[in-house]
């Protein structure tokens, strides 16, 4: 007598089988998400902390109470895990530009409060000390220079609408073209270690501004 075959239970997604499975994925997913999450938030702590240094991956592992095993089925090596931190990062700074953005409803109140938002990041000697840390340590190969065109683009593409408005005769090379000058001008006090004075960002704007009109 041969045992029947699970294989259509399992494929019946309204199945208890089925059901099981999903909980079984859903679990282990969870986890990892956690296990994840922990690490970049270790790894970023530990170099807020030496933000001259470049934390070891073991000091991380153990730090974020996880495996070397679980490390590295999510990362390769500690490269990828300064990526992710990087990445990470420039994803909650394209939030808070968004958000600074669609409080205002002038073109170009919402240009000057994108370009304000990202000079943030230089403003306040922690956060620049922690972000110049994590540009440092998140390499200078290819996952770093597609990381810096990424969140050009993205910052690029929240400029459109402003710029339009304004309006722009071509609004999304212009949008790129201001996204670029203002990560640039943020990342030069960034490495020069001063922080950005009340009226640059107004400078930048101005800048933008007389251009739109010029075109």
């Amino acid at each position: 007598m041969t045992r029947p075959s699970l294989g259509p239970a399992v494929a019946d997604e309204d199945s208890l089988v089925a059901q099981a499975v999903r909980r079984r994925i859903g679990d282990r997913q969870a986890v990892a998400e956690e296990e994840i999450r922990r690490l970049l938030e270790v790894g970023l702590r530990l170099m807020q902390e030496d933000p001259g240094g470049s934390p070891r991956i073991a000091d991380i592992v153990r730090a974020a109470g996880v495996s070397n095993d679980a490390f590295y089925r999510a990362f390769r090596g500690k490269d990828d895990l300064m990526a992710a931190i990087a990445d990470d990062g420039a994803r909650r700074l394209l939030g808070y530009v968004r958000h600074q953005r669609d409080k205002e409803t002038d073109a170009a109140a919402q240009l000057r409060a994108c370009v304000e938002a990202v000079f943030s990041q230089a403003v306040d000697p922690q956060i620049a000390a922690t972000t110049r840390a994590v540009l440092r340590s998140s390499g200078n190969g290819q996952p770093r220079a597609a990381g810096v065109v990424g969140v050009r683009e993205k910052l690029a593409a929240e400029l459109v609408g402003p710029l339009r408005a304004l309006p722009s005769a071509d609004p999304e090379r212009d949008a790129l073209v201001v996204a670029v000058a203002t990560f640039a001008v943020m990342e030069q006090f960034l490495w020069g270690e001063r922080a950005p004075a009340d009226d640059d960002a107004e400078h930048l704007v101005r800048f933008v501004l007389r251009g739109v009109a010029s075109a």
